[in-house]
């Protein structure tokens, strides 16, 4: 049974003004903000540095923001409970602005086709 042109039309409206799962969003932006900065510290101490130069001396500045994290195995494993946790914070306000935004487009556009609908005669 093929759709008719107005459900097809209804259902790109919909997917294009869909709300994000703000816990799958949550979730998602922490494990992968967590994967990355682990993968890069791990790599590092995998990559090592000459005698006398720090490992990942760059990446080492994170700890000033996150207590106890270093470049090395066990630093990886801080370090991602802090990036996880900074991740999901993150993608909890990108997904709060989104669905705002969305929302307030939607009444705007319902506000403007009720009063489109009114006839002054």
């Amino acid at each position: 049974m093929e759709r008719s042109p107005a459900d097809r039309h209804d259902a790109i409206i919909m997917w294009a003004f869909a709300k994000l799962d703000v816990i799958a969003f949550v979730v998602a932006s922490a494990v992968m903000a967590a994967l990355a900065l682990f993968a890069l510290t791990r790599l590092l101490v995998l990559k090592g540095a000459p005698p006398g130069i720090p490992v990942g001396p760059h990446l080492a500045q994170l700890a000033e923001f996150f207590p106890g994290y270093a470049v090395t195995a066990v630093g990886a494993g801080i370090g991602a409970v802090y990036a996880g946790v900074v991740g999901g914070l993150i993608g909890f306000a990108l997904a709060g602005a989104w669905n705002l935004a969305h929302g307030l487009l939607i009444a705007v556009i319902r506000m403007r086709a009720s009063l489109a609908s009114y006839s002054i005669d």
